[in-house]
């Protein structure tokens, strides 16, 4: 079976969506805008939304603001690791990088919906945390192993260009899929692309899509595909 992505034009291409029990990796320029693809993998179904680097209230906003209103329960790990219990800010504490690993793994233990999405925006925030390179292994593959347990989508947000090589080489070939997106600067132009290298179980992608973020979402330009 199929999972939609909630974006007409690539689920078609993709001939219905990506595989059932998929760990995805969105890998990307933060400039090419990827919470427009998060907000729309958000509104196929219920979805499990980790939160890292915003308040939950601020993404709910966003999400609202581009025109989507997704079924969307927050495990707002941006609270937990950034607020004291009065709501202020904490500018220092030894533990707290080894504590937000336990607290992200107690809440996906208790997750056994088979009919759900859950997206990490930004795993980049787990793997730049002090701790050993084993704790991030450890929630890496925990998270592979729920969506082989759920038989659905998770999606992980991975920003390009800011991990040492072994780490992002290890997060991409742990992945079942790995969407690809960037930026490009054609004369006075910038435009964005996707590209989707690696499908496990299927024959990838050689084409690089051109899109654009507008209030109905992520639009593909089939028309400006690029060879």
């Amino acid at each position: 079976m199929a999972i939609p992505t909630g974006i007409r034009v690539l689920d078609s291409r993709l001939d219905g969506g990506i595989p059932e029990g998929s760990l995805v990796c969105v890998y990307a320029n933060p400039l090419s805008m990827p919470e427009a693809f998060l907000y729309s993998f958000a509104s196929v179904k219920k979805t499990y939304y980790i939160n890292t680097s915003r308040p939950s209230e601020h993404v709910r906003s966003s999400m609202i603001s581009m025109g989507f209103n997704p079924k969307v329960e927050f495990i707002d790990v941006f609270k937990e690791y950034y607020l004291g219990e009065n709501g202020q800010f904490v500018i220092e504490d030894t533990y707290r990088d080894t504590r937000i690993f336990d607290f992200v793994g107690e809440v996906l233990g208790k997750i056994s919906d088979n009919d759900c999405t859950i997206i990490v925006d930004n795993f980049s925030f787990f793997l730049n945390l002090r701790v050993s390179k084993g704790l991030k292994e450890w929630l890496l593959m925990k998270l592979y192993n729920l969506s082989k347990q759920l038989r659905n989508a998770v999606y992980i947000y991975v920003i390009k260009n800011v991990h040492s090589p072994d780490i992002a080489s290890l997060v991409i070939d742990v992945s079942d899929v790995v969407f690809d997106l960037d930026v490009e600067k054609i004369g006075d132009k910038i435009y964005r692309r996707l590209a989707i290298p690696k499908i496990r179980g299927r024959t990838p992608f050689i084409d690089t899509f051109r899109y654009y973020v507008g209030i109905e979402g992520v639009v593909i330009d089939t028309s400006r595909d690029i060879a």
